[in-house]
């Protein structure tokens, strides 16, 4: 679930409040407590820190279910992982084979930055 929330933060974070998106990074990306992101987030509430990561998660899942962004970047990225493991059986050692294998290797980069 981690790693969801961590994708769904990357691709939508900027659309939501400051708040949330701060209190969600501070867990989900620096593994911080709620106490370490209240202090962290100039003394607030623990409470406020857990609404802001509940209401923050909400939005986040409800972005997903419209636009399918995530679904969509794993699907490509898993359809990568499989061309590339075909071509490697498929064309081993072969210079065509590892050209192919820079273009997959530079298309998944580009889709995980």
């Amino acid at each position: 679930m981690n790693e969801n929330i961590v994708l769904l933060l990357d691709i939508y974070g900027e659309l939501l409040p400051k708040s949330q998106q701060t209190a969600l990074y501070l867990r989900y990306n620096s593994d911080l407590s709620l106490s370490e992101i209240a202090e962290e987030m100039g003394g607030i509430s623990r409470q406020s820190v857990n609404d802001f990561i509940k209401k923050g998660k909400g939005k986040l899942l409800e972005f997903e279910d419209v636009l399918g962004d995530a679904a969509r970047f794993r699907e490509i990225s898993e359809e990568l992982d499989r061309v590339n493991a075909e071509l490697e059986y498929a064309v081993p050692n072969s210079e065509h084979a590892d050209n192919i294998k820079k273009s997959l290797d530079k298309i998944h980069k580009a889709i995980n930055d």
